[in-house]
């Protein structure tokens, strides 16, 4: 059997509002050297039912793979599909979201062109939908993760960790899995894969690629459509004190898996102010994920809800430490 270009992978869950539009702007695409591994964790309504509907229109490109139990998050899902992948290069899509008919094009091309490890597309449509709604063109809002002015064509980011540091910690890469494309080859051989986290798992996934790839290739390209939904699951905390449980159990686990990983590389040993940098500027970022569990508390009330947590013996201990360290820092250089 010929090896597929692409693997597509989708991990899925409870998503049978959506994954018909999902797979339905795969089969779409104009690019058809590909399979689709779509790894359910899992699921308890008809997601499975709906993508075995869509089985015959794939002529043996899609497969169903399935977790052994239920991850509760998308990072494991994702990791089988790594595993499982067959092609020369992966690019995972969420099971709500849609790709583009020239995406797959688009990215084999540029890897191909520029022999790059990590493709990044710097754009991306975004819509706003709660229901599970067919997408209207007219609701779609085009975003970018990049500011300045960006090359009309693709551009190989330079190899100097000190400037993808700087511009990471000046947010210019967006941080998701989709809307990138990765060697398969790359992946392994660097044994990147994700954490097995609620949230925030991607984030250091896209970490450890931003760091490690020599040839990471941002084109202006288009190719992704996410759906932003009202019921995720970091919309659900209304209690202040579960919201600061929750999101301290996520941001000490980022914290000590990126200074793990910072910790074995020759780069941040001899620049621990930059080491220093990417930890504060994760902290910050968790801070603004997260505005909205605190919402109606006075500053004293949500500092009084993280410090109580801080002392919960459940939380990654290294990671506890250096958020600790953080908060304490913070709060001196306010007096």
């Amino acid at each position: 059997m010929i090896e597929p270009k692409i693997s597509v992978v989708i991990p899925m869950y409870n998503a049978e509002k959506f994954i018909r539009q999902c797979l339905i702007s795969v089969l779409s695409s104009k690019f058809k050297d590909y399979e689709v591994l779509v790894v359910d964790d899992c699921s308890t309504d008809k997601s499975v039912e709906e993508v075995k509907k869509l089985l015959p229109h794939f002529d043996g490109r899609l497969k169903i793979l399935s977790t052994e139990k239920n991850s509760g998050c998308a990072g494991v899902p994702r990791n089988v599909g790594i595993k499982n992948a067959a092609g020369k290069y992966i690019t995972f899509i969420d099971n709500d979201d849609m790709i583009l008919p020239t995406a797959l094009g688009d990215f084999f091309e540029s890897a191909e062109k520029f022999k790059a490890e990590v493709v990044h597309t710097v754009k991306a449509f975004v819509f706003y939908d709660s229901e599970g709604k067919i997408f209207n063109r007219a609701d779609l809002q085009l975003q970018s993760d990049l500011s300045d002015d960006f090359s009309a064509t693709p551009r190989l980011e330079t190899e100097d960790l000190h400037k993808r540091m700087k511009d990471y910690v000046e947010e210019k890469y967006f941080w998701l899995p989709w809307g990138k494309f990765f060697r398969r080859d790359f992946l392994l051989e660097n044994k990147i894969d994700f954490p097995k986290m609620t949230h925030s798992e991607d984030i250091i996934f896209c970490f450890k690629c931003l760091c490690l790839a020599k040839k990471y290739l941002r084109i202006p390209n288009a190719t992704n459509i996410h759906r932003i939904r009202n019921d995720s699951l970091s919309k659900k905390f209304i209690n202040p004190n579960e919201g600061a449980k929750f999101f301290l159990n996520v941001i000490t686990r980022v914290v000590s898996l990126t200074d793990e990983f910072m910790n074995g590389l020759e780069f941040f040993k001899a620049n621990p102010d930059v080491r220093r940098d990417v930890l504060k500027f994760l902290v910050d970022k968790h801070f603004s994920f997260n505005k909205y569990l605190f919402k109606g508390l006075e500053p004293y009330e949500v500092q009084k809800n993280f410090y109580e947590e801080l002392q919960n013996p459940e939380l990654d201990s290294k990671g506890k430490n250096l958020v600790a360290a953080y908060f304490f820092t913070e709060q001196a250089l306010m007096r």
